[in-house]
């Protein structure tokens, strides 16, 4: 995946993608940038023309910054300045614009799901919330049950989240030492849902009709404070709405729920897209067996469990 961080290291810090842009727009010059150690000589601002050598260019923070002398206003880093040059619709286009024409040679085909998000978003937004009201099964029980026991929606399944019926095997998985033993009593004292979809069995040949939901799995969280911080991001997220988020049955993670569009992607290339937009947004990699349609996911006693106002006020 191509990242800023990567265009910076092949860039000299940016210095690079500034001397193309202005060449582009002034290309009778034959010196377009001159560095003298982490600063540049000013020079002539192909987007405020008016004025004339206001343009300051410095290295700070392994990023190459610009300021206008005369506009205070205009200020901003190197990526801020291609966009005014390229217009890209996405970050991800505009990144990979910069690749092409400076031919840096950085990989680009894992982006091509990332790419796609922000119209994937737009098809969601189309959608009234009103108008989608995700179904998909229950299992009683513990995992050894295959078979669904009833289909149940967000709002349902918070209220069994938040049930303190489960607090007594939440709070037992949590004593346990090794982690054999947390995974043997959670197989077996734990019933869950398959966010996904519904389905005749709980395989993913037996969907009956998915959901339009996506589980993003977080574990190994090291620290309760550490999980919290991750929350609040999570909550605050501008890309993805969160319809449900709640900790894990062991305590040490996080299940985030979010909505997904059918009509522009395939449930795997969404969770692929999420993963790196996730691990790109927030450096932490998630469980790759999100990606399974018919995912199992444990239902816990989580007390602060957060779910979207749209649900508590139909």
């Amino acid at each position: 995946m191509i990242t800023k961080k990567h265009i910076l290291s092949k860039t000299h810090y940016g210095l690079n993608v500034y001397s193309y842009i202005l060449k582009q727009h002034f290309p009778e010059e034959k010196t377009v940038l001159s560095v003298n150690n982490r600063d540049c000589k000013p020079v002539n601002n192909p987007f405020l023309l008016e004025y004339s050598g206001s343009l300051k260019i410095s290295i700070a923070n392994n990023n190459a910054a610009y300021q206008d002398l005369k506009d205070s206003n205009f200020k901003g880093d190197v990526f801020d300045f291609a966009q005014l040059h390229f217009k890209a619709t996405t970050e991800d286009e505009l990144l990979i614009r910069i690749n092409d024409v400076l031919h840096l040679g950085l990989e680009s085909k894992v982006s091509d799901y990332d790419r796609r998000l922000e119209q994937i978003n737009h098809a969601l937004d189309a959608i009234p919330d009103q108008e989608w009201n995700p179904r998909f099964s229950y299992y009683s029980k513990n995992l050894y049950n295959l078979y669904a026991t009833k289909t149940i929606s967000i709002y349902e399944t918070y209220k069994m989240v938040t049930d303190t019926s489960r607090k007594y095997r939440t709070d037992t998985i949590r004593k346990l030492v090794t982690e054999e033993e947390q995974r043997k009593y959670k197989k077996s004292n734990f019933d869950y849902v398959t966010f996904s979809g519904t389905f005749t069995k709980r395989n993913n040949a037996s969907l009956i009709k998915h959901s339009e939901l996506l589980t993003i799995d977080i574990d190994e969280i090291s620290t309760v404070n550490k999980l919290q911080k991750i929350k609040e991001r999570l909550l605050e997220d501008t890309y993805f709405v969160t319809e449900l988020l709640f900790t894990s049955p062991r305590g040490k993670g996080l299940k985030w729920i979010i909505k997904i569009s059918l009509k522009e992607a395939t449930h795997l290339e969404y969770f692929q897209a999420v993963s790196n937009y996730f691990e790109q947004t927030y450096n932490i990699k998630v469980d790759a067996s999100g990606s399974d349609v018919s995912r199992a996911c444990l239902l816990p006693y989580d007390p602060e469990a957060y779910i979207h106002s749209k649900y508590i006020l139909e």
